[in-house]
């Protein structure tokens, strides 16, 4: 949802035409944005040749459009090198270039030539905007140019006051019975840390049985393997697993929650890459528990606006169940994350890319 919520921002100051292969949940997203598909284009059976092609046939759809400019997110950036009008480039995490798996022999050729050809299509561009300042000396290392730092950020009013709807109902239940409640939100898998979420919460309840754990982004295996977990401990009142959900509803759930967690394994992509996830827990105003990792520790400051643990289920715990047995300091760390949130609203993030885009169109 970070392309949606940067893609909505331009659509506010610029017109915008999307082109995209996933037009329909596009249209869904951004209504008022025209959406043209790109699912017509031939997928070829070699990776490389298939990639090229479809690069080369994008940009040139883009170049007999009227548009001034193009902007692209990293993971298409080599289309850039057959384009004839001026680019900016979205750099928002190292999946594409690095690759999350630890790949052998021709898979790893083919990611070096992935990273490659990316890294031609950001240099062939006029400014690159990029999440993160590890990021951006990853690609100041491989010769990149006119990088902006543009860190992930949200409309702060969404989450301070969000709306709430049918699927908020059980968790609001749950809060009237005195529930502490705590919240995961996102992609799930084991590389950000479900396992030892789901440990450090039986952990946590094995003492205080008034704790409720509230997770939104799993699809239905992972929500039967959660779903699972707490009934085979006897558990059951104490999950609300809600699936995947519209991002229209994430603010209402991260406001019915009163602590946060973020698990990320320790890999070279996750420590350059931050999560989105954070940024939006934080503006809400609720202490987030994280495990020791850079992009954690860049942006939560332990003991003033969240934790930052060893990845280890009972040092979790036990964070968890610190704050729900005190309330003056959980009130003053509410209140310390809304500080640390207010630099990461929407408007203030997103002035440079908007002056720098005009800047370059202009002249």
């Amino acid at each position: 949802m970070v392309i949606i919520h940067t893609l909505s921002f331009i659509a506010s100051r610029f017109k915008l035409t999307i082109y995209t292969n996933q037009a329909d949940f596009l249209r869904r997203q951004l209504s008022d944005v025209q959406i043209i598909s790109l699912n017509h284009l031939k997928v070829m059976r070699i990776p490389i040749f298939m990639n090229l092609y479809n690069y080369r046939k994008i940009a040139k759809i883009l170049n007999t459009d009227k548009s001034d400019a193009v902007l692209i997110g990293h993971n298409s950036a080599p289309i850039a090198l057959w384009l004839t009008k001026t680019c900016f480039q979205y750099v928002y995490q190292m999946h594409e270039m690095l690759g999350l798996d630890k790949k052998t022999g021709f898979g790893k050729i083919l990611q070096r030539i992935d990273e490659y050809l990316i890294l031609r299509g950001i240099r062939a561009s006029k400014a690159s905007f990029v999440v993160s300042a590890p990021i951006m000396q990853y690609l100041e290392l491989h010769n990149g140019q006119n990088l902006y730092l543009t860190p992930h950020c949200v409309d702060l009013k969404k989450f301070t006051k969000p709306s709430f709807s049918d699927i908020h109902k059980g968790i609001i239940r749950k809060k009237e019975q005195g529930y502490f409640i705590v919240c995961y939100t996102g992609w799930i898998s084991e590389e950000r840390g479900i396992q030892l979420m789901l440990e450090s919460l039986y952990f946590a309840l094995l003492k205080d049985h008034k704790i409720l754990f509230v997770i939104a982004g799993s699809d239905i295996l992972r929500t039967r393997e959660i779903n699972s977990y707490f009934r085979e401990r006897n558990l059951e009142d104490n999950i609300i697993c809600l699936g995947k959900i519209d991002s229209e509803f994430i603010p209402g759930v991260i406001s019915l929650s009163d602590v946060c967690l973020s698990i990320l394994e320790d890999n070279p992509v996750y420590q350059m890459s931050p999560p989105q996830k954070v940024i939006e827990y934080m503006a809400s105003g609720k202490p987030v528990i994280a495990n020791k990792i850079q992009t954690h520790t860049t942006l939560i400051t332990n003991d003033y606006d969240g934790f930052v643990t060893e990845n280890n289920p009972v040092m979790i715990s036990d964070r968890i169940l610190f704050l729900k047995a005190n309330p003056e300091i959980y009130k003053q760390m509410s209140e310390n994350v809304l500080k640390s949130a207010s630099k990461y609203d929407t408007s203030e993030v997103y002035k440079e890319l908007e002056e720098v885009i005009d800047k370059i169109l202009n002249n």
